[in-house]
């Protein structure tokens, strides 16, 4: 959602033929240079500017294992972000509860790794763009109706600090989601067709 200076992507079909035959397809991303982001990959070609919808996709959380999280922080965390971006957004860019064709699809993650243990459950193309000891942000673009990827950035928190208690984890996701929701609002000002 990467290999460090281009990232490749390999589908395979799921069916095996008789004859043994496999199709593989290759997609290759682009790293985009001068962005806000620490890393950002674009699929050459793309135009975001036939989009002027979203369609967001439910937050994933990861930490690493063991990590004494409840549900009730995780539901906050997701309310902090998903407030951080609905206020950055606006009413220029409406968010769709189903795909459309003028919708692109918003997949965000966020990572903590404020150890050095990776969370088992994190997908490998997401282990890839994380650093140990950093709360990072991710997000995958996707038209939402084919479901093909177009885009994908990651970005470490510079300022966010180990918490010593929930409440001030939480003000740290606030700060952090507040930049991330800043940041992106400043891509779809640059890519997409503003409604109106």
């Amino acid at each position: 959602m990467f290999k460090p200076l281009r990232l490749i992507v390999v589908a395979v079909g799921l069916g095996v033929l008789a004859t043994a035959c496999v199709k593989t397809e290759v997609t290759t991303y682009e790293r985009v240079s001068g962005t806000a982001v620490d890393a950002a990959y674009l699929k050459p070609g793309t135009d975001f500017s036939r989009y002027s919808r979203l369609y967001a996709y439910p937050m994933e959380i990861y930490f690493p294992d063991g990590a004494q999280i409840d549900d009730g922080d995780i539901e906050r965390i997701r309310d902090i972000f998903h407030d951080a971006f609905l206020t950055a957004i606006g009413d220029d860019f409406p968010v769709v509860d189903k795909p459309a064709e003028d919708a692109l699809g918003v997949r965000a993650s966020l990572v903590d790794m404020q150890t050095s243990q990776t969370p088992s459950d994190l997908p490998q193309s997401l282990a890839l763009l994380v650093k140990s000891g950093q709360l990072t942000f991710l997000m995958e673009l996707t038209d939402s109706k084919s479901g093909e990827v177009l885009a994908r950035a990651a970005d470490q928190e510079k300022a966010y600090q180990d918490p010593a208690s929930a409440e001030i984890m939480h003000e740290g996701m606030e700060q952090a989601a507040e930049r991330w929701a800043t940041i992106f609002r400043g891509f779809l000002d640059r890519n997409l067709t503003k409604q109106n």
